[in-house]
């Protein structure tokens, strides 16, 4: 089986060298000259942590369409910010309707992919699915190395259509398929979306640290204060009101890390506290980093939408966005998804029906 690998960056190699040593085929893509130039020309990846050992690649290419040649899966593995372009892109160069996986999706991933993809191509109708969150806790070290610091349990994933869900997960590798649970519905993959919770606000509320070139602290273990577990665990409720809005309640961020690292606590900043695999990840040292430019735009962004569209309260959901534009001089709900282009109310009760139907 051969599986198309988008995005050679923490999780990418993370992926791709997972399904190596379990014998798949794999190809990457990536944009990056230098970073596909190393792994064309070693055609290997070198693997510490969870996976060890250096593991055999078949290639990598800026070129899209050889990359997808002959692929019986495809996995996109870069930040969410980058998924209408590569929709557009693969659009134009995929011959065969094959799985696509955002992996993840993060909010909305699938329906905006679905859109910008049909707009391309009207033809095809390849099964679109995202991902609650990545399976692999992972940070690159070179273009060709990562160290894969903890592989997660069971992570939701779902497709646009209920009903496939279950198809797309079984045809999944089997070296990775344990890894994934299906999903109720997009819903719960989307709204289950914890990043935007963990990342965002102790990125921007630590941003003086961020910018200190003398001092350095770790992401989860230093920059989520009691204080601010308790702030993040207020946009949380927002989060879960929205599903709940929605039809399909989704887990708190509490339970979301004891079901995911088997993390324990009584709160957030407990829970956060007791996940080892968060005990060595650094804060980055800027403020131009995906915690924020994926995040909000991509997380919150839709988040706020969605409540507004449910005339739920998203206060603290807003005052980050707010402080995030302000900080970066970017307007984030005009340039992320604000949903604008969506008709979201259609296809939320539409998507609703058919749960409800499936159930019954």
């Amino acid at each position: 089986m051969k599986t198309t690998i988008i995005g050679a960056g923490n999780t990418g190699l993370a992926m791709a060298a997972h399904l190596a040593f379990a014998g798949n085929e794999v190809y990457i893509y990536d944009h990056n000259p230098n970073t596909v130039d190393l792994l064309q020309e070693s055609k290997s990846i070198r693997c510490s942590g969870a996976l060890q050992g250096n593991v055999s690649i078949s290639g990598a290419s800026r070129d899209i369409g050889l990359a997808i040649k002959d692929s019986d899966l495809i996995i996109i593995m870069t930040p969410a910010f980058a998924h209408k372009e590569l929709a557009l892109l693969l659009a134009k160069e995929l011959k065969k309707e094959i799985p696509i996986i955002l992996s993840p999706g993060r909010t909305c991933g699938a329906i905006e992919f679905q859109h910008y993809f049909s707009l391309q191509n009207n033809t095809l109708q390849p099964s679109i699915s995202e991902s609650q969150t990545v399976i692999h806790t992972a940070r690159r070290y070179t273009a060709n190395s990562v160290h894969v610091i903890a592989i997660k349990d069971s992570v939701y994933l779902a497709t646009l259509e209920p009903n496939k869900s279950q198809d797309v997960l079984a045809s999944l590798p089997e070296a990775i398929r344990s890894h994934f649970s299906p999903a109720k519905s997009v819903i719960q993959t989307s709204i289950g979306n914890t990043g935007m919770i963990l990342h965002c606000a102790p990125l921007l509320l630590n941003s003086g640290w961020t910018e200190s070139p003398n001092f350095g602290f770790k992401h989860y273990w230093d920059g989520i204060s009691p204080r601010i577990a308790r702030f993040l665990e207020q946009i949380d409720r927002e989060r879960v009101e929205v599903s709940k809005a929605l039809g399909c309640e989704v887990i708190s961020t509490v339970e979301w890390l004891k079901r995911s690292y088997h993390s324990y606590g009584n709160n957030l900043y407990e829970c956060v506290h007791n996940t080892p695999a968060y005990e060595a990840i650094d804060a980055p040292e800027t403020l131009e980093h995906r915690y924020i430019f994926e995040d909000v735009p991509c997380g919150l962004v839709p988040l706020e939408a969605l409540g507004k569209l449910m005339d739920i309260d998203m206060k603290n959901t807003a005052l980050i966005i707010d402080l995030a534009s302000a900080l970066m001089e970017t307007d984030f709900r005009e340039t992320g998804r604000n949903l604008k282009n969506f008709d979201l109310k259609r296809f939320f009760s539409t998507l609703l029906e058919r749960s409800n139907n499936e159930s019954r």
